[in-house]
């Protein structure tokens, strides 16, 4: 069994203003790196998109920040989308038709690498249109959306711990590599 997670990474460094967008829900949120805060919130870990767009749009409305929202299904599909004052911007998937039993593999839709790499400060386009464009049904492509994820975070220069974690993951006592349980703040409702 793959990865399932869901988090959301903010362009910024202001931990507090976070940490108040999400009252009322039941997230943790760590601490700013690399000019990012990354977000795990437990009703997103249902990976109900609608819902993980919901988030989204309201955290990039409050906040006045970029928030890229993403999901990974079971190692087979790696979603994001990102926004940027209350609307999605930008969306992805790499595996555009898994759960339609009639489908042929497909190559990876959507993504825009100039978006994101000035969204987020990188001059790593081309870098970044590889990592978007691979397939997971070439030689040569991604075996696990975990590992794409992870390239992706890399040349955007985001926070690895967003890499493989979600709610779920933390609240079992899961920690991402470079983070210790006090340096995540809990939100409750």
């Amino acid at each position: 069994m793959g990865n399932f997670y869901v988090n959301y990474t903010i362009r910024t460094t202001n931990h507090a203003k976070v940490i108040n967008a999400l009252v009322g829900r039941n997230a943790f949120v760590t601490p700013p790196r690399n000019g990012a805060v990354v977000v795990f919130d437990e009703t997103s870990d249902s990976q109900d998109q609608d819902l993980v767009r919901e988030l989204g749009k309201k955290l990039s409305r409050e906040l006045g920040e970029a928030v890229l929202a993403v999901l990974n299904h079971d190692d087979d599909i790696f979603w994001y989308a990102l926004f940027e004052k209350g609307k999605c911007t930008d969306e992805y998937d790499s595996s555009p038709g898994y759960f339609d039993p009639e489908s042929n593999p497909q190559s990876p839709s959507g993504g825009n690498a100039a978006k994101l790499c000035t969204t987020f400060g990188s001059p790593n386009i081309q870098e970044t249109e590889k990592i978007l464009r691979k397939s997971s049904y070439e030689d040569d492509g991604y075996t696990f959306a975990v590992e794409r994820h992870a390239d992706l975070v890399k040349e955007l220069n985001l926070p690895d711990f967003a890499v493989g974690f979600g709610f779920t993951y933390i609240a079992q006592g899961e920690l991402p590599p470079g983070l210790a349980k006090n340096d995540l703040t809990k939100i409750t409702q």
